[in-house]
């Protein structure tokens, strides 16, 4: 059995802010696939990109009829279907991307899985993450993760950004595979009043709700006193031999 690796990085980045499409647009070209699979593609902005790099054949899935008929009229191939139960048989793409999806799923460990099952060589994921270890950080997850609780209260699959184990996991019970991950961080701040002004909207939406009132004053307390910068991005790439 090929023995399965891990090896993480967490590189505070330099570079302009950025929310790491490129990088993985820049990782997923350079395994070469004939054929990958965008789950959750949206309008297609990944799959552009792959089909303007010529002989490879890129599809998606996208639950979203508004969104998969915009870009099915740009010429993109693009099924209905969800992330949980993916409408292809075992192996049957190069490369399977999931570029911030991974906190919309329902169910993330299924989702992984299906990835799993009909990549041939890698799955690609691209999530938001936040270093839990700093301040300022730890204010803008909170402010986040209390907006997607108002998001899931109104209907919506909203989660918190997955931490890396939250990937790794399922994967690995795919069998054995090389994984490698970055998490890198910008610090770029964030205006507090802006984000308290766009919550207070937000709340409007499901009050009153004294409960998430309460917890957004806390937040905001912590966001005085250490400040907030944005997310950073955790990219995994998981090889199968």
């Amino acid at each position: 059995m090929t023995p399965t690796m891990m090896v993480p990085r967490t590189e505070p980045a330099t570079r302009p802010p950025s929310d790491g499409k490129l990088e993985l647009l820049t990782v997923l070209r350079s395994l070469r696939p004939a054929s990958v699979l965008d789950v959750g593609c949206g309008e297609g902005a990944l799959l552009r990109a792959i089909a303007a790099d010529g002989a490879v054949r890129g599809v998606g899935i996208e639950p979203e009829d508004a969104a998969a008929d915009r870009a099915r009229a740009a010429g993109l191939e693009v099924r209905p279907g969800r992330a949980e139960a993916l409408p292809f048989a075992e192996d049957s793409f190069d490369v399977v991307t999931l570029e911030y999806v991974a906190h919309h799923v329902e169910h993330l460990p299924r989702a992984l899985r299906e990835a799993a099952r009909v990549a041939r060589r890698a799955v690609l994921v691209l999530d938001g993450w936040y270093d839990e270890t700093l301040p300022s950080q730890r204010v803008m997850r909170d402010l986040d993760d209390w907006r997607k609780r108002i998001d899931r209260r109104i209907g919506m699959v909203h989660n918190p950004c997955p931490r890396p184990r939250d990937l790794i996991d399922p994967l690995l019970a795919s069998g054995p595979l090389g994984i490698d991950y970055a998490c890198r961080l910008e610090l770029s701040p964030r205006s507090l009043a802006e984000l308290e002004a766009v919550a207070r909207r937000h709340l409007e939406a499901v009050a009153p709700s004294p409960d998430l009132a309460v917890e957004l004053e806390r937040i905001l307390d912590d966001g005085r006193l250490h400040g907030c910068t944005d997310a950073g991005t955790l990219l995994l790439t998981a090889r199968f031999p």
